[in-house]
């Protein structure tokens, strides 16, 4: 059992072992200080499987988990210069947590920024979060080495994929057509996806994972890159436009754009079950995290991810639906 948080426990770490929590800001003092940080001056962004701080001219992130970052910081030092990712500073590993310290960016996280910005500039935000990312994608040829096939949503294998469906099955006690659909979609994924062109995506194509100073100026994060079908990246693209936090499909002018660009670039044959099983597989990943945690008093059905995976079975498709049809 989880010891109860504190009333000081940062919301990121609610569901956490508060040591754990308390051991992770401890290292990332230490690393902090070595660049001339201050943890005490810096504040604490977005990342749910890093915890990061931001302030003192550096920011700095350390995995939760005992992995390393060696594969992620030279997958970041070969990217173009366009992607605008910070310049990193220095990485290595503390009791088994990997870090990375980079330079500060101007900018806000653009997951913070969205309320405030104007349909227009959410819209234009979509277009060059989107353009970033596929300069990414046009550099995949020399990128390939540092990239693993796969990582993040993407399972290894279909018997991986089967199996997170079988769990979210049995969570969700889902209907006999949506545990039918389920399996069509996750099948349909690794049936036609060695038939495709494989790229590196960023695979964690989150508001979160980007910066914002008026226009989008970085793509962070690329911990959960992998090589695979561009729909991999364009999922969330689409998902980040269209779905509001608590899971409710949003019409909005950077969801239409989000659309517009998945429409153009998503494969002409195999597009539809690319998209729609990459789609499912992130809900299952997001599923599992949401199972593993402890104690929730959450209802099944009002998850976030128990909302997307069952709208997304249906024969709407849910925030697929205008690709689907």
């Amino acid at each position: 059992m989880v010891p109860e948080p504190s009333e000081d426990t940062h919301p990121l770490d609610r569901g956490r072992d508060p040591s754990h929590a308390a051991l992770v800001r401890g290292l990332a003092a230490e690393v902090a200080a070595r660049y001339g940080g201050d943890l005490a001056r810096m504040r604490r962004a977005n990342g749910y499987s890093n915890a990061t701080w931001v302030g003192d001219g550096i920011a700095v992130r350390i995995a939760h988990t005992p992995v390393d970052m060696a594969r992620e910081a030279a997958l970041v030092r070969a990217l173009p210069r366009e992607v605008g990712h910070p310049e990193i500073l220095g990485e290595g590993t503390a009791e088994g947590h990997g870090w990375m310290v980079t330079a500060e960016v101007r900018g806000r996280n653009l997951h913070e920024a969205w309320p405030t910005l104007t349909p227009a500039e959410q819209r234009q935000a979509v277009h060059q979060l989107w353009a970033r990312t596929r300069i990414v994608h046009d550099a995949g040829s020399s990128l390939g080495a540092h990239v693993a096939s796969h990582g993040g949503f993407v399972p290894a294998t279909l018997g991986d994929a089967m199996a997170a469906a079988k769990r979210a099955d049995a969570a969700l006690e889902l209907s006999s057509a949506r545990r039918a659909r389920l399996h069509e979609v996750v099948e349909g994924y690794f049936r036609v996806a060695p038939e495709v062109e494989h790229t590196v995506n960023h695979g964690d194509l989150a508001l979160m994972n980007a910066l914002w100073d008026g226009e989008v100026v970085a793509l962070l994060d690329f911990e959960f890159a992998v090589l695979g079908p561009v729909e991999i990246d364009l999922c969330r693209l689409v998902c980040e436009a269209r779905v509001s936090e608590e899971g409710r499909r949003v019409d909005s002018e950077a969801g239409r754009a989000a659309v517009e660009i998945a429409a153009r670039y998503m494969d002409p044959v195999h597009g539809c079950a690319l998209i729609h099983g990459a789609a499912v597989l992130d809900q299952l990943r997001d599923l599992g995290i949401w199972l593993a945690l402890d104690g929730t008093e959450e209802r099944a059905e009002d998850w976030r991810p128990c909302r997307l995976l069952t709208s997304l079975l249906d024969d709407e498709g849910g925030y697929l639906g205008p690709l689907l049809r």
